[in-house]
């Protein structure tokens, strides 16, 4: 998505930001320009928070461990794990967020605190001062609060969210040996039915 930021920071040294898509971000930029446009009812994750909140004009913070450095502040790769070597295998962090109750993810997840959250980016939103975007769920690293949900006050749903629920759908039907160290199956399979359950709500209501 680098193609798209306002304000572009030099090279960050990390080899995939050199073979960034310009034809993928465009793509995903008329589509979710659509259906904003449209008030289609949206959810993004992970690239797609940030693709809603570039589109809704947010600050964002262009790497995580930059930013922390830039801040004197001791970063432990709490949103992406680090790869230690370049044939290991890196599964996804995790942490907690909080839930801000009068929001579209509280009505997902029924939940002010999800646990243990899978997470894989190493952008973030940094501020939504001055668009039409509300902070919706945050968590704390290091005493510096990070971005983690967000959605479009003027729509009538479009929500990004930073983490990865389908990522703990994903490996509760393959039985993933790891599967019980992140967030509740339960709740991130309410956040899809829900989801689905809008959208068939919306067609009976245009039938």
């Amino acid at each position: 998505m680098n193609s798209l930021f306002y304000a572009p920071e030099k090279w960050h040294g990390i080899p995939a930001e050199i073979d960034y898509n310009a034809e993928r971000d465009v793509s995903d930029y008329l589509t979710m320009s659509y259906c904003l446009d449209n008030d289609i009812p949206v959810m993004g994750l992970c690239r797609g928070i940030q693709m809603l909140s570039v589109i809704s004009g947010a600050e964002m913070i262009q790497d995580l461990p930059a930013y922390f450095a830039e801040s004197g502040i001791k970063y432990d790769y709490q949103h992406r794990n680090e790869k230690k070597s370049a044939d290991s295998y890196r599964d996804y962090a995790h942490h907690d967020v909080t839930v801000e109750i009068n929001s579209h993810l509280y009505w997902l997840t029924d939940s002010d605190v999800l646990h243990a959250v899978p997470s894989w980016h190493h952008q973030a939103v940094k501020n939504v001062d001055n668009t039409r975007l509300m902070v919706t769920g945050y968590t704390e690293t290091s005493g510096l609060r990070i971005i983690e949900a967000v959605e479009r006050t003027d729509k009538t749903f479009a929500v990004g969210l930073q983490f990865h629920p389908e990522a703990v759908v994903a490996k509760n039907l393959d039985h993933a040996e790891n599967r019980n160290e992140y967030m509740d199956y339960g709740t991130a399979l309410k956040v899809f039915r829900k989801i689905f359950d809008l959208k068939v709500s919306e067609d009976r209501t245009a039938a």
